[in-house]
């Protein structure tokens, strides 16, 4: 249940990082992916490359360095867009003369 609310948590923020990018949102899933790191022990699957004898690299641990790499992008685009084009300008509708 635990790595479930994890592994919700992990998306979650990272879907909030992509729609309004902000420092403390690429926290969120920087610290949500730490979180994953430490639960996700039911759920791992294979191991890839193995560290020592009783660690590794597994499947699971391949899930969070894409998501913190989406979120710091998206918030790299969002500092290089000039101000000013946050919103595109409102239409404005005139009556048929």
């Amino acid at each position: 249940m635990v790595v479930g609310a994890v592994l919700v948590s992990l998306l979650a923020a990272t879907v909030l990082a992509v729609v309004r990018p902000s420092v403390a949102a690429l926290g969120l899933v920087v610290a949500a992916g730490l979180a994953w790191w430490l639960v996700n022990g039911p759920v791992e699957g294979a191991v890839l490359v193995e560290v020592a004898p009783r660690h590794g690299l597994t499947v699971a641990d391949l899930l969070v360095p894409p998501l913190v790499a989406a979120a710091a992008l998206a918030l790299v685009l969002a500092r290089r867009r000039p101000r000013g084009s946050e919103r595109p300008p409102r239409a404005t509708l005139r009556p048929w003369t």
